[in-house]
């Protein structure tokens, strides 16, 4: 079973999204600030993170730079999942690393499902 983290603030979002995951088969952990979202990330492992960019404590930006500099986060898919979709908070999640980088309104808990399994087959293809 693959297991992921939600990283989102919103307890109502996290709830629906993380249903949808479960269904889906993943396991899920669900945290909602940034400061919770980086220790679980370095104590457990993760097959993939989906990361809100408003979080309270470190931003969602702070955390995949944080994450793609560890040697034992650099490679877990991590998508953004936000509603902050300007071109400086896309590019710049992109240049730090992340994996995709989606609007929470133009996308539904399937469609966010469907990109996290993507993601992850294709980290897991390229380890091969």
């Amino acid at each position: 079973m693959k297991h992921i983290l939600l990283v989102e603030d919103d307890k109502q979002l996290a709830a629906m999204y993380a249903q949808k995951f479960r269904t889906a088969g993943f396991k899920v952990t669900m945290v909602q600030d940034g400061g919770t979202a980086l220790e679980r990330a370095k104590l457990d492992e993760y097959d993939g993170i989906v990361l809100d960019i408003m979080l309270p404590g470190i931003s969602g930006v702070e955390i995949l730079g944080i994450l793609r500099s560890d040697p034992k986060t650099v490679k877990t898919p991590i998508v953004v999942y936000t509603n902050y979709g300007d071109k400086f908070n896309r590019e710049k999640c992109l240049s730090y690393g992340a994996d995709e980088f989606i609007l929470k309104v133009d996308s539904t808990p399937e469609s966010l499902c469907e990109t996290i399994n993507k993601v992850i087959s294709e980290k897991e293809i390229e380890a091969v």
